[in-house]
């Protein structure tokens, strides 16, 4: 934070209300530290008051949770008025306003600034949006500020393109998983510019007709995937790892995949997964001495059940591996967008996004050029995927959006 931004947050500061005040604090942590930052307690102490002034003007943690969502999606539906405001007079998209507007939205919030207010808004919208999917209390804080969210897309794109509808929860997808990304990694060149080609190759439509004369874009992004790709080194596809073979390295990751998917990386200690699986917190670090190395095994372990050579969790089902995929990746970037330390984590996770998807299409006679298609595309399932999944829906959604997608693919 900049020193003039600090001054004028300390001058707000002082001049609010005990209540404000206490609501701003609790913003902050919920945006920064997650859910399980909430417990009264930590709030208390973090806003410099005892637990009974606390309780007194904010009440209840469950009081609590539905001020402060309420108070995000004030906050969130203004700033979406003003973009139906400012494309108000707009008759018709064609693909490249489409994609400028796409790309500006995401940015919004890719500020480093940790006490941007448009940063602070879009970061409790992924973390409550994360939860939704593994506590229902959460689930259903959300649905109306979800609905709400819904709603802008479908206004934004009603009368102005074929498939209105369609292309509204297409597009509130694709923001959905490639916004967490840009909060962890949006002022990196090098994921800009790719991002860039992900989103014209999405809104230019992924058929064939549309790939002539696509040879150079191809070229770049497979370059820019170059440079990204080896941050961390995880496995890809065809890579041998030890974690396939059995024994307590792959218990390990299995069970640090498991705390990042039910409860965040932010969760990720030697401790927790020792308590998971019943061994010493000394035993887990034996084999993964710092926590960047257990993150890595968590991470290996969610590329390797979206690759098909390790079981979901629970259940084996495409759907399922979609999940996992979905929570992990995106638990990983939410963490990033947190800690800057964690960015190679997320960077890495641009190669898991398409890689698959491409092969599993190519596999199923799907005429799919290159892993741009197939990075445009993935993003959009993975966002379906995080929607459905915080909403408790139908996990074929999903699916039949990629199908309409893709409708032109098949070869």
């Amino acid at each position: 934070m900049s020193e003039r931004s600090g001054v004028a947050a300390a001058i707000n500061a002082e001049t609010l209300p005990m209540a404000a005040r206490l609501l701003q604090v609790a913003r902050r942590e919920l945006a920064t530290g997650g859910t399980r930052a909430l417990g009264l307690r930590r709030l208390a102490a973090a806003a410099g008051v005892t637990l009974a002034t606390l309780s007194y003007h904010l009440g209840s943690k469950p009081q609590l949770m539905q001020t402060l969502v309420d108070a995000e999606r004030e906050r969130d539906r203004r700033w979406h008025a003003g973009w139906l405001e400012r494309m108000a007079a707009v008759p018709r998209w064609d693909a490249f306003a489409l994609a400028a507007v796409v790309e500006q939205y995401l940015d919004a919030a890719r500020t480093d600034d940790v006490d941007d207010d448009a940063r602070l808004t879009a970061l409790v919208w992924a973390e409550l949006a994360l939860h939704a999917g593994v506590d229902r209390a959460t689930a259903g804080l959300l649905q109306p500020w979800l609905q709400e969210r819904r709603g802008f897309w479908q206004q934004l794109m009603s009368g102005r393109i074929e498939d209105a509808d369609r292309w509204a929860e297409v597009l509130f997808a694709y923001a959905s998983d490639e916004g967490v990304h840009t909060l962890a990694v949006g002022t990196l060149q090098d994921y800009r510019l790719l991002r860039r080609l992900a989103i014209e190759r999405l809104v230019h439509g992924l058929h064939p007709q549309h790939r002539h004369g696509l040879t150079q874009t191809t070229a770049v992004f497979e370059a820019l995937v170059q440079r990204l790709d080896p941050v961390l080194g995880l496995a890809t596809p065809e890579a041998v790892t030890p974690l396939l073979e059995p024994g307590r390295r792959r218990d390990i990751a299995v069970a640090a995949c498991e705390l990042i998917l039910e409860e965040g990386a932010q969760a990720l200690t030697h401790r927790a997964v020792g308590e998971r699986l019943g061994i010493p917190a000394s035993s887990v670090a034996y084999h993964c001495r710092s926590g960047a190395d257990l993150l890595f095994a968590g991470q290996e372990m969610v590329y390797l059940v979206a690759q098909g050579r390790m079981p979901a969790p629970r259940d084996d089902s495409p759907a399922q591996r979609q999940r996992v995929t979905m929570r992990g990746t995106l638990s990983i970037s939410l963490a990033a967008a947190r800690d800057p330390a964690l960015r190679p984590q997320a960077v890495d996770l641009r190669r898991l996004r398409g890689e698959n998807l491409a092969r599993l299409l190519r596999d199923g006679g799907h005429a799919l050029a290159d892993r741009l298609d197939a990075q445009a595309a993935a993003i959009v399932g993975l966002g379906a995927t995080a929607l459905t999944d915080a909403e408790g829906a139908d996990q074929a959604a999903p699916a039949a959006l990629l199908d309409w997608l893709l409708r032109d693919l098949v070869g």
